[in-house]
């Protein structure tokens, strides 16, 4: 049984500061894979590096909206650095990239620039996406229907199941994480008894998500574990089934080998 944590942040502390601890305790817990996503440019870029040193690690590069400098990036944020990083370091993904209306003080017009900028360079350079979303899975469903080639996942989803039928439509793979494990968590449950089979993928974002029993700031990828585990009691699914289909289908998604080390490269 091999777990898929498809985004968690390696790059940031306090995992960074024990990754082989991080990745030691996640592999005990049957978790052999990570999805790191980079937020803007030097996180992208660090993902990139450990992608390159962990044959486990994927990296996905993009500038989250949390991060675009309203001051500086109007609606004329160039793609290029990500473009050339892209071409050099060979992410699999571009992300995470997306729409967050919780922020304060931010342009929803700078936003919507900025995601149909990076959706461009996803179907330019043929790469699956990393979306978020908060407060804005209208807006958000209205944009990434104008990129019908662009596949990708909606990451720790909250848009509740009367959404979730258009992003499935769309060919969006839909992320659970530590929500599912919540009792009280009933929207995040009734989506995740809802979605195809196919297009489940497993997460924690660690170290910003924590579940019903890890506090945020405390979660790590071997987390990922509890999210299969609710899943699974959700669907009536075997542990191994769940992992087995989650895997696949982050795989299938991300156009990634079969199998791989864990251990960095030599």
């Amino acid at each position: 049984m091999e777990l898929f944590d498809t985004h968690c942040h390696l790059t940031d502390p306090p995992l960074s500061q024990d990754l082989d601890g991080v990745l030691r305790r996640a592999a005990d817990a049957g978790v052999g894979r990570f999805m790191v996503p980079g937020y803007d440019l030097a996180s992208s870029r660090a993902a990139c590096r450990l992608a390159k040193t962990y044959p486990a690690i994927k990296a996905a590069i993009g500038l989250h909206p949390a991060w675009i400098d309203q001051t500086h990036i109007k609606t004329d944020f160039s793609p290029e650095p990500f473009r050339q990083m892209a071409r050099l370091r060979s992410p699999v993904a571009i992300g995470e990239i997306g729409l967050d209306y919780a922020l304060k003080d931010f342009s929803t017009a700078t936003q919507a620039a900025v995601l149909r900028t990076q959706l461009e360079l996803a179907a330019v350079l043929s790469l699956p996406v990393i979306i978020h979303c908060r407060r804005a899975f209208e807006p958000l469903y209205l944009i990434l229907r104008e990129f019908p080639g662009v596949a990708g996942v909606i990451h720790a989803y909250g848009g509740g199941p009367k959404l979730i039928e258009k992003f499935l439509a769309l060919g969006y793979y839909i992320g659970f994480g530590g929500g599912v494990t919540r009792p009280n968590a009933r929207k995040v449950r009734e989506t995740a008894l809802i979605v195809p089979s196919d297009r489940i993928l497993l997460e924690t974002d660690a170290p910003y998500i924590g579940s019903h029993t890890v506090a945020k700031r405390e979660s790590e990828p071997k987390d990922v574990s509890a999210v299969a585990q609710s899943l699974a009691e959700l669907r009536r699914w075997s542990l191994a089934e769940t992992a087995s289909l989650t895997t696949t289908n982050a795989g299938r998604l991300f156009k990634l080998k079969k199998s791989y080390s864990i251990l960095p490269e030599t």
